[in-house]
């Protein structure tokens, strides 16, 4: 019988603060070999102008958040490879493997 290991799924308030907080709280749940995924980084590629009503955009959004997250987590990494397989992915740069 194969064990799975949980995914750590981040969707909720798009702002950098509010992610990089549930990154803090959260990733550290992800096991050895397993994910914490973070939806929606695809926001900092995209032009301001999409989300005129709301309190993120470029450069305050999901992905800015894991680029923070990471600089002080050595023991994640952004798995490039499940984003090249995916034809169209909302979390580039969003998926972390934890080594």
């Amino acid at each position: 019988m194969a064990v799975i290991d949980p995914v750590v799924c981040l969707d909720s308030n798009h702002t950098h603060a509010h992610v990089l907080a549930e990154l803090e709280a959260y990733a550290p749940l992800t096991s050895v070999g397993s994910y914490c995924v973070v939806f929606d980084t695809i926001i900092e590629d995209m032009p301001a102008e999409v989300f005129p009503d709301r309190p993120w955009g470029p450069g305050d959004n999901p992905k800015t958040a894991v680029w923070e997250y990471l600089r002080s987590h050595p023991e994640f990494e952004i798995d490039t490879s499940i984003q090249h397989k995916l034809l169209i992915t909302v979390a580039p740069d969003g998926y972390l493997k934890r080594i």
